[in-house]
């Protein structure tokens, strides 16, 4: 099956590598590259730096696409929102009920193990609340904006500590329900070995379509779709189960 690396990054949002690297290595590696950079964070702030963005990355054969934070608007105007191949949302920042944001960022660093410090701040007993405020934040996001691909559904603090529950499944199989409702597929992710293997087989069940994605950020981790493989094989995926980008690559 073909490889299609959909969710990386570059040193123009908060990667260590320049795009000419990523571009290298992915095809040394046979994958078909999307590069989908952080929009609105990480230096690409404006309108005008989205523009520019999609400038340098129309020298490249490949795809056009971008990461947005889910917790805030990223509305993009016709002329740019048309030159996107696609736009993954994620969660970046958990809601805490209150009208405010548990920031993830030390968590992300924790987990994918580019730090071992780590200062838990948010409370143990609010973790059915987190992901409820999360199925609400999704559904609203979904109606309202533009998403192709649900990015990294599964990384989240309160996720973890609630492995195992029924209310977990439960909350598992709402996620999968919006993606069906709104036509949006669900990233099984190389860097983060998720969503888990029996999400993944829920997610086929339902109808779901999956993309791939290394969501690579320093030089080992790019095109490691080794989850992903393992992901095929086990949930049987084929080709047909795969978002991929209806424009051409010259």
């Amino acid at each position: 099956m073909q490889l299609y690396d959909l969710h990386t990054h570059t040193n123009l949002s908060d990667a260590e590598f320049p795009i000419e690297e990523l571009v290298e290595v992915e095809h040394a590696q046979g994958h078909i590259l999307g590069v989908s950079d952080h929009l609105f964070c990480c230096g690409i702030y404006t309108l005008r730096d989205v523009s520019t963005y999609l400038e340098i990355l129309s020298r490249y054969p490949v795809y056009r696409g971008a990461e947005v934070n889910m917790e805030h608007r990223f509305n993009l105007p016709d002329q740019l929102d048309d030159q996107l191949d696609y736009v993954i949302a994620s969660v970046h920042n958990m809601p805490d009920g209150r009208g405010g944001f548990v920031p993830l960022s030390q968590y992300f660093s924790r987990r994918s193990g580019h730090t071992q410090q780590y200062k838990k701040n948010y409370s143990s007993d609010m973790n059915r609340y987190y992901l409820a405020y999360i199925i609400q934040m999704m559904e609203k996001t979904f109606s309202t904006q533009r998403v192709d691909i649900l990015g990294h559904a599964t990384v989240l603090p309160a996720y973890d500590e609630l492995y195992g529950t029924r209310f977990l499944e439960q909350w598992e199989d709402a996620v999968i329900g919006l993606c069906k409702k709104h036509g949006i597929a669900l990233e099984i992710s190389g860097l983060w070995r998720a969503p888990r293997m029996e999400m993944i087989l829920k997610a086929k069940e339902a109808g779901l379509l999956f993309s791939m994605g290394s969501d690579c950020h320093n030089r080992l981790q790019i095109g490691d779709l080794i989850y992903v493989e393992r992901a095929i094989d086990e949930a049987g995926l084929t080709e047909d189960d795969f978002f991929t980008p209806r424009r051409i690559l010259a």
